[in-house]
């Protein structure tokens, strides 16, 4: 009887341990795209698509823009329809993770640059220029290096709430570019 109940209590410490390890490795930061080049965080990609004219695609990110963004006069720097290129530069808050009575904190906010390049067959996205809105420039790559003496464990929070909301942005930048909007039908 005892060693049953010795079994199950180790049972139950491992399986505990175990859990208690995968909250804390959910979120791989390795999975956050640095540019081999420039060493920025950098979400990017060529998208093709086929049938639809340069003139079309410009207009889909154009409302783009528009819809997705709250305040789209505040966010959009250039827009050349002539060079088929929308830039736009915005921003979101991040919270601290949550304390023993699950109160979230507001730990900042991130900016960021998005551009969209519109070619005949496709388009390209980048969404560069991450940081965090402070006095002075304050890039977040150094939240990536453990090794840094100013590395703090919160960044690996900070960044999944990052990656999360900027690959919600592309998806949604992804389903307006290749949905051509409801044609208005004139039934009267």
């Amino acid at each position: 009887m005892k060693k049953t109940i010795v079994q199950v209590w180790v049972l139950l410490l491992t399986a505990t341990f175990a859990v208690a390890q995968e909250k804390q490795q959910q979120f791989n930061t390795d999975n956050i795209p640095v540019d081999k080049i420039s060493k920025l965080i950098t979400y990017t990609d060529v998208v093709p698509v086929k049938g639809v004219s340069t003139a079309v695609l410009y207009k889909r990110a154009w409302n783009w823009f528009n819809t997705y963004y709250k305040n789209p006069t505040d966010v959009i720097r250039e827009n050349d329809s002539t060079k088929g290129i929308i830039v736009g530069k915005s921003r979101f808050k991040i919270s601290n993770a949550p304390d023993k009575q699950g109160l979230r904190t507001d730990a900042g906010l991130i900016m960021y640059t998005i551009k969209v390049s519109i070619r005949e067959g496709g388009y390209k996205y980048e969404i560069t220029e991450l940081n965090q809105k402070a006095a002075s420039y304050s890039p977040l790559e150094p939240w990536l290096d453990t090794s840094s003496k100013t590395y703090m464990p919160a960044y690996v929070g900070y960044l999944e709430q990052i990656d999360t909301q900027l690959r919600e942005t592309i998806d949604s930048l992804k389903k307006a570019m290749s949905t051509a909007p409801p044609v208005k039908k004139d039934d009267w």
